[in-house]
């Protein structure tokens, strides 16, 4: 550091030490140094002029006559020098030099001492700074003098300017530059700062700025564009990319996949569709610059858009739909260290406006996709009565999103266009977002750019291929004469370039330009390339002398070996906290650590981001993540594990101090704990990942916790093994592999024994019943029921969940007296408790059991009772299954158009929210309907869209059924051996399941009429027969699909066989219909009910002309 930088630099830190000190001794400390610098510069001889590339600021006090006015001259002097020495510091502190004072202002220079190549970023954060310290000067201001009306206003431009050899020597500056950036601080208002187009192009995304009418200037052709920036953009995308020593260096060799990302967005725009471009590469080959340089061009085009940035990190994988978060908070500008009030109030404020909807509506979506990302809105009553309901909850919020892109598009007419960086790092529950969206929203202009190294597709071997809108590009190595065109860049400033340097560059980098790029700072680092302002000097002994390693691990790691002992030691100790890292986090694990950050900045190794994840840290990323994985197998172990344990504290206090969400910081917590050999700790962390990342349906990630988890479980940690399995048992139910989830049933029955838990053998109880009813077993799932009400007796209450499970089994069995009985009890004890999730399920039991035999009015009324209780307690996932309960039981009615309202709302909500199993089931049911009211066509596309989502969701079962719709609709179409092909599959079907005996008879019905309607009347009659003998044998038809339209085929084909039995089958299908009328105290209701169903309406007609 030269004695002019030390001066500066303890100037800069007196400054820091401000409010510490005390004004007095500051401002005498720092007009002394000030002396001794000013002699300094006047000892140096003029340079001589030089032109260079730099970023001009101007700062004015605005109004400081009329201030002064007021004041004695000593006053006003007090007021501005104050001022300027303060303005002056911040310059410096950002790099720039003070060139002229001017009265109440001053002009400065960033990039004349040094360039670097994020000059104007440091100028107008210099800017912003110095308006925020006028603001503070003039309430000092005000407080001592009682003057008011202190301001500043600032302009900045960028361009090429001539320094030095003038009358002020060092101060002079020339230039078309100067004169412009003075004009914009002359055109700014006051406490404002002006930028013109030169420097916002440098800058683009990374300040919040508005754009202003066109600036008439003299000496300029045309009206300029300008800027007034109002702050700092948060959550900044670009990283900026890796220049050395402040060259700026062009994208090279990447035309022909900046021409397919050009023409992508192009394509967007035509076909008013999604699309998306994965851009695939190995680390170093460019991704990430050609994403900045496409987001630019987009930035020029005419054709505005609304563009949200995402990317993940290393730690990504751990965080529950992290990636997700990202896109999401940078697009608010919500900080990781927001309290948890401030992140929630940023993101409905800043979401709500962007939903088209009721209030009401709006604040649902806000609130179910805030508590998705772990923003916590579990006090909310639109979470109500789903918490436990993961599921659901990452559905609607996944559509949360889809509805804010829609809506975009539809008010402002703008493309969407998403970039997602670094999708190798991003969470399972993150992708399976954009899985969703690539679906639902095919007819929405968006573009989908990520990024990603084949890492990817290890874990989605074919995420995305078979889109038809999908292109993938594959970023390959740079050629050689790409390679040579790179080098020529990197050394553009060595004159000539030496060819034997060039191939030392290219040589060994296979076409990797980070390789290059790295190799070149090494070679600065060992001063075989000397680097003298903006030129530099080969040094070939030293050239010569260079050991440069034949792969890129080995250039990073002699990169490593040329840091002092501490500076090499603090970057070991920020890559055990992770590719991205902040200064307090490193300050954690050794407060000197901190120190050496400003020349692993200057060297390259290091980036600082513009915005912390978490607010008042600075947040640093390594430059690359292979630089990270080095610097990290750098360390010895024993030392690793000392710091992880550090690491690890810091983020359990962010975590718990409410700083940041806790949700945020229990995977890394445990993976820390888990690498400082801390075990007990990283298990009990690994736990709370699980569980919080199976709240929010990110079932990867609670996959892979509870394997961590379970790997560092010993053999008495009963009560952690429990909590994980039960987390993995419940997502196995739900997937194919059965024997995995039998074991893991049976792994924690053991466990209920060992902590010897009746409120856990009963849990394991029910999870068994409900397995044994999904596979049709019946008479076991009741065994099992009522083992966990003997269990209950001995406790002071029973647990409520027992009555709804054996209502449900004794419903399959048909012992509906026994159902009934028991959710009477549950529901008395459910009303006890003001249980209102609890009380409907129990009403819909009651529903169920009443539409099995018929009395379909009770029916109806049980539907609508338990609709308006899921919809008072919030639970848009039960009010799916309620809806399409009450359009099953209105068509048996004969009101058609009731059950196409409820069908279609529920089709609309099931989508809505991602339930395929509901989604099934509605089609199943709208299909029905359609084929009642005799539109064939339609009723077996929705039997067809039925079985597809039956089948995507596992319900054999509902696959059965959709098949006996598609029968009837064949049937009803007249092909009949299509019918015949449907009804024998789903008799089959029903026939692998252990199903009731009456319930495979619904598509022996349908085999018989169509039998019938081929004139095969003895094939008729051998299907019916065996309906004849069911009921001969004392079996009932409760439970089944038609439990009339069975008896009126049995009748009609008895009838066409010239068989006795007709007429008794036909009085007694009379008399069950009447009955069944009987319950309907409706009148109007009872009329549609016998008249508009056409089985029931063919019972009356055949009896009423048997009776003539």
């Amino acid at each position: 550091m030269t004695e002019q930088e030390q001066i500066e630099a303890g100037m800069a830190a007196l400054e820091a030490q401000r409010g510490t000190l005390g004004d007095a001794v500051v401002d005498v400390a720092i007009a002394a140094m000030r002396t001794q610098l000013q002699g300094l510069l006047r000892s140096v001889a003029a340079p001589a002029q030089q032109l260079k590339q730099v970023t001009v600021m101007f700062i004015d006090t605005v109004g400081s006559t009329a201030m002064g006015q007021g004041l004695d001259p000593e006053d006003v002097q007090a007021v501005i020098d104050g001022a300027l020495e303060r303005f002056t510091a911040i310059v410096q502190r950002f790099s720039g030099r003070v060139l002229q004072y001017a009265g109440d202002g001053l002009l400065a220079v960033f990039g004349a001492d040094e360039a670097h190549e994020d000059d104007p970023e440091r100028a107008i954060r210099a800017g912003l700074e110095v308006l925020a310290e006028a603001q503070r000067h003039a309430t000092r201001v005000a407080r001592d003098l009682r003057v008011t009306g202190f301001q500043v206003r600032v302009g900045i431009n960028t361009g090429p300017v001539l320094l030095g050899g003038g009358v002020d020597a060092e101060g002079t500056i020339r230039g078309a530059t100067v004169n412009l950036a003075a004009r914009m601080e002359q055109s700014a208002p006051p406490g404002e700062l002006r930028i013109s187009h030169d420097s916002y192009r440098h800058v683009r995304g990374l300040f919040r700025v508005s754009e202003q009418p066109p600036l008439i200037v003299k000496g300029y052709d045309q009206p300029l564009a300008t800027y007034l920036v109002q702050g700092v953009q948060p959550r900044a995308f670009h990283t900026g990319s890796r220049g050395i020593e402040g060259l700026e260096v062009r994208m090279v060799a990447r035309e022909a996949e900046m021409e397919l990302l050009q023409e992508a967005w192009g394509a967007v725009a035509r076909k008013a569709a999604f699309s998306s471009v994965l851009v695939v590469a190995e680390a170093g080959l460019g991704k990430s610059r050609l994403l900045q340089e496409f987001e630019r061009w987009v930035e020029d085009q005419d054709r505005p858009a609304l563009v949200l940035r995402g990317r993940a990190d290393p730690r990504a994988q751990s965080h529950p739909f992290g990636l997700l978060r990202d896109l999401l908070c940078r697009s608010l500008q919500i900080s990781e260290e927001d309290d948890p009030a401030t992140a929630r109030r940023k993101f409905c404020e800043g979401l709500l406006p962007r939903f088209d909807m009721g209030a009401e509506e709006g604040e649902a979506h806000a609130h179910l996709l805030g508590h998705l990302i772990g923003l916590d809105f579990s006090g909310s009553p639109h979470l109500r009565g789903i918490l436990e309901d993961g599921r659901q909850i990452r559905n609607r919020g996944f559509h949360a999103v889809a509805q804010m892109l829609r809506i975009a598009h539809a008010r402002d007419g703008l493309p969407n266009l998403l970039l997602l960086d670094d999708l190798h790092w991003a969470d399972d529950g993150s992708l399976d977002f954009v899985d969703y969206l690539l679906q639902v929203n095919r007819d929405v202009p968006t573009l989908m750019l990520g990024l990603t190294r084949p890492l990817l597709f290890e874990r989605r071997a074919d995420w995305a291929e078979g889109e038809a809108t999908h292109q993938r590009i594959d970023l390959q190595p740079l050629d050689k004469r790409g390679s040579r065109e790179l080098a020529n860049v990197l050394l553009q400033r060595l004159n000539p370039v030496p060819p034997t340097l060039r191939e030392l560059i290219t040589g060994g980098a296979e076409g990797n330009p980070f390789y290059m790029e790295e190799l070149l700072r090494m070679l600065i680092d060992e001063g075989a390339i000397a680097v003298q302002g903006g030129r530099w000097h080969l040094l070939p002994d030293k050239l010569q002398a260079a050991q440069v390693p034949p792969t890129l691990t080995g250039v990073l790691q002699a990169r490593l070996d040329t840091l002092a002992p501490h500076e090499k030691l603090s970057l070991q100790q920020a890559a055990v906290i992770g590719f991205v890292f902040w200064d307090q986090a490193l300050a954690a694990l050794d407060a000197q650590a901190l120190q050496p950050l400003d020349a692993q900045i200057r060297r390259g190794l290091v980036v600082p981001h513009d915005r912390a994840a978490f607010e008042g840290q600075n947040e640093y990323a390594f430059k690359h993540q292979i630089l990270h994985q080095v610097t990290y197998d750098s360390l010895l172990r024993r030392s690793r594990r000392e710091y992880h344990a550090k690491a690890a504290a810091w983020l359990v206090h962010l975590g718990e101090s409410g700083a940041s969400g806790l949700s945020q910081t229990l995977g890394p917590a445990a993976e820390h704990f888990e690498r400082a050999g801390d075990m007990r700790n990283a298990l009990s962390y690994f736990v709370r990942a699980a569980e919080d990342a199976a709240a929010r349906y990110a079932n990867e990630a609670m996959l892979g916790f509870v394997a961590r988890g379970l790997a560092l479980a010993q053999g008495d940690d009963h009560e952690a093994r429990w909590r994980l399995l039960r987390l993995r048992e419940r997502l196995l139910q739900t997937r194919e592999d059965r024997a995995a989830h039998e074991a893991d049933l049976q792994a924690l029955a053991e466990l209920a024994e060992r902590l010897d838990d009746d409120q856990r053998r009963i849990e394991v109880l029910l999870r068994q019943a409900f397995v044994l009813r999904a596979a049709g077993d019946f008479e076991a799932a009741e065994r099992a029921d009522r083992a966990g009400f003997a269990l209950a007796a001995g406790l002071p209450e029973v647990p409520p969940a027992l009555f709804p499970s054996l209502a449900t089994t004794l419903t399959g069995r048909g012992d509906y007296a026994g159902a009934r009985e028991v959710s009477e009890q549950g529901l008395a004890l459910a009303r006890r408790q003001g249980d209102r999730v609890g009380e409907s399920k129990l009403v819909n039991a009651l529903g169920l059991i009443a539409m099995e035999q018929g009395d379909l009015a009770t029916a109806a009324d049980c539907f609508e009772r338990g609709l308006l209780m899921v919809r008072e307690a919030r639970d848009r996932g039960a009010e799916g299954l309620r809806l399409n309960n009450l359009g099953s039981v209105y068509p048996r009615l004969g009101d058609y158009a009731k059950a196409r309202q409820h069908l279609d709302q529920g089709l609309r909500l099931a989508r809505a929210l991602g339930q395929r199993d509901t989604e099934a089931v509605v089609l199943l049911n709208t299909g029905s309907v359609a084929h009642l009211q005799g539109d064939d066509t339609s009723a077996l596309a929705h039997a067809n869209a039925a079985l597809e989502a039956a089948a995507a969701s596992g319900q054999r079962d509902l696959e059965a059924y959709a098949r006996l719709v598609a029968g009837h609709a064949e049937l009803g179409l007249g092909r009949l051996e299509a019918a015949q092909t449907a009804y024998a599959d789903s008799r089959d079907r029903l026939l692998q399941l252990k199903m009731r005996g009456q319930q495979v008879l619904d598509p022996v019905s349908g085999l018989a009429r169509v039998a019938l309607a081929r004139g095969q009347v003895a094939e008729a009659l051998r299907q019916v027969e065996l309906i004849l003998a069911h009921l001969a044998g004392g079996g009932s038809l409760d439970g089944t699909e038609e439990p009339l339209l069975l008896p009126l085929t049995c009748y009609q084909v008895l009838l066409a066989a010239g068989d006795v039995r007709a007429l008794e089958v036909l009085a007694a299908a009379h008399a069950e219909l009447q009955a069944q009328a009987a319950r309907i105290s409706d009148a109007r209701v009872r009329q549609g009910f016998l008249s508009n169903v056409p089985h029931n309406r063919e019972i009356v007609r055949a009896w009423e002309a048997l009776n003539r």
